[in-house]
């Protein structure tokens, strides 16, 4: 089956095309992203609360002993055990959900997140492409002293000069060996839950021809997020701004005294304020939403070269409403 050209607007913005054409679908993910990620975090705030309470209470008298420092982190050791380990499931589960998603158009009936076939699918590519990531870094690093180790073995006059061409040149084949490996890597957790296999090397043979227009997809995002950020970041200062309004006396407060339990209590006020509370959930909440639409555009670029690869999505599934007669035969089956 011969393969469509890579459509360089779709494949960039393969996410938000989907969020057009299925918006609930996208806002209901979205939705579960931001409880879990939310609830969790809020469990690793609570455990190192104590680590924190201590770090207060010895401001300005130096550091707190490492036994009352291990003795805080026990006391919280569940608490931050539960939240890190809830956040890896959490990010296993919505990696599985957005890419039934993107690749498939489908979505779980009722609580979109699922543990199942398909996120066993992504645990075992995502640990064999963390483990190849680490033999990758330690290679490049052998392959550098090995061939620094020469020049300085040699000490011929001038070798200074040429060594510093020859990692020049070295650098630009590492960083196009890295790029081609990565690219290739890419499209394989979308393949895995499109094919429902672990597909961890098939990701070079779909993007076999288009790196170079997924690589531009990518760049394009990269910038696309960093101003995605700056707006984000503006927002979520004038929303502190408002909500810390009426509190700025006691800022000075804090900066002015060395008493802890002068400290505790401007905190208690200040956490206490529901103005207060309500800013820094709004804060939290617009967080949580921009890390999740630049995490599945991210995905999306993948996702996109592997329905590609794979035909586009089965005719019962369209992303796409028939622009011709319902009674037309599809183009592609």
């Amino acid at each position: 089956m011969s393969k469509p050209s890579y459509n360089f607007i779709d494949g960039t913005f393969h996410f938000f095309k989907v969020f057009g054409q299925r918006p609930l679908s996208v806002l209901w993910i979205a939705l579960w992203q931001v409880v879990l990620y939310g609830g969790f975090a809020s469990l690793l705030i609570y455990g190192a609360w104590p680590v924190f309470e201590l770090l207060l209470a010895y401001e300005g008298k130096g550091e707190p002993p490492e036994a009352e420092v291990l003795a805080a982190l026990m006391q919280g050791a569940g608490y931050l055990s539960l939240g890190g380990f809830g956040l890896l499931v959490s990010a296993l589960m919505l990696q599985g959900a957005w890419l039934r998603l993107l690749t498939r158009n489908e979505v779980a009936v009722g609580i979109p997140i699922r543990f199942g076939a398909d996120e066993l699918r992504l645990f075992v590519v995502n640990l064999a492409f963390w483990f190849l990531l680490g033999i990758g870094q330690l290679v490049t690093v052998m392959l550098y002293v090995s061939v620094n180790a020469g020049f300085v073995a040699g000490g011929e006059p001038g070798g200074v000069a040429v060594q510093a061409l020859v990692n020049t040149v070295l650098t630009i084949f590492v960083v196009l060996g890295w790029l081609l490996c990565l690219l290739g890597f890419a499209p394989a957790p979308a393949l895995s839950v499109r094919q429902r296999g672990i597909k961890l090397f098939d990701g070079f043979a779909a993007a076999h021809g288009v790196m170079l227009w997924m690589f531009l997809s990518y760049l394009v995002l990269v910038l696309v997020s960093l101003m995605g950020y700056m707006v984000v970041g503006l927002l979520q200062n004038g929303v502190i701004l408002i909500g810390s309004a009426d509190m700025l006396g006691l800022v000075t407060q804090i900066e002015e005294t060395t008493d802890t339990q002068v400290v505790f209590d401007i905190l208690r006020e200040v956490f206490s304020d529901p103005v207060f509370l309500i800013c820094l959930g709004v804060v939290m909440i617009l967080q949580f939403i921009y890390e999740a639409i630049v995490q599945v555009s991210w995905h999306g670029v993948g996702a996109y070269v592997a329905v590609r690869h794979d035909g586009g999505l089965p005719p019962e599934t369209p992303l796409e409403a028939p622009a011709a007669s319902v009674g037309q035969a599809p183009s592609e089956g």
